[in-house]
């Protein structure tokens, strides 16, 4: 794929041109990330190894949060018979047990509770929803494909995990190397959504 200078420039102004500088590779672009993520349902069985959910994971954790408290946490489970277990929890979607790895968002509103009181848990909420859409764009930066499940029995997840109770999961994300390739859905029209000063 060619890419203009304009937006090599514009990447490059962005912080968002990747690999080793002077790489023939062409740059990735936020909007082209963008361009690439699907909610994948479909795994192979590829490894995803420890440095590349440490990376997802650390890209993920470049989220803001109120007040700095970064409530957010990540569990990260390989054992195939836990991830049965995740998928049963998830309203019995086993594509889930597919991926070779499952990455559970988590938020501890603890850390939003101490500096906010009962308001916390809300933005412990909204703070690891932030973080949850980095990681998935870090895991399409990395070839790889995800999906963000929020259909799930808490309770449940939380003692498959053996979360403490202050800590909420927010989704159950399979991960790995996609088997399928899910069409393009259509975005609602721009002026559809977008109001200037009021409604």
């Amino acid at each position: 794929m060619r890419i203009s200078r304009r937006e090599v420039l514009g990447c490059a102004a962005l912080g968002l041109l990747t690999g080793p500088a002077g790489a023939q590779e062409a740059p990735r672009c936020l909007d082209q990330i963008l361009a690439r993520r699907r909610m994948i349902r479909k795994f192979r069985s590829d490894p995803v190894s420890d440095d590349v959910v440490r990376r997802i994971v650390r890209a993920a954790m470049r989220a803001p949060s109120a007040g700095h408290t970064q409530p957010w946490n990540y569990v990260v489970v390989r054992d195939a018979a836990i991830r049965r277990r995740l998928g049963r929890a998830a309203l019995g979607q086993m594509f889930i047990a597919e991926a070779p790895v499952v990455i559970v968002p988590c938020a501890d509103r603890a850390r939003s509770r101490s500096r906010y009181g009962d308001e916390g848990d809300r933005y412990a909420v909204i703070d690891t929803a932030f973080s949850s859409l980095l990681l998935l764009l870090a895991v399409v930066e990395e070839g790889l494909g995800a999906c963000f499940v929020g259909a799930f029995y808490e309770e449940q997840v939380s003692k498959i995990l053996d979360l403490p109770e202050p800590v909420r999961p927010l989704a159950v994300v399979p991960v790995g190397v996609p088997a399928e390739k899910p069409g393009r859905l259509a975005l609602r029209p721009l002026e559809s959504v977008l109001h200037f000063g009021r409604w």
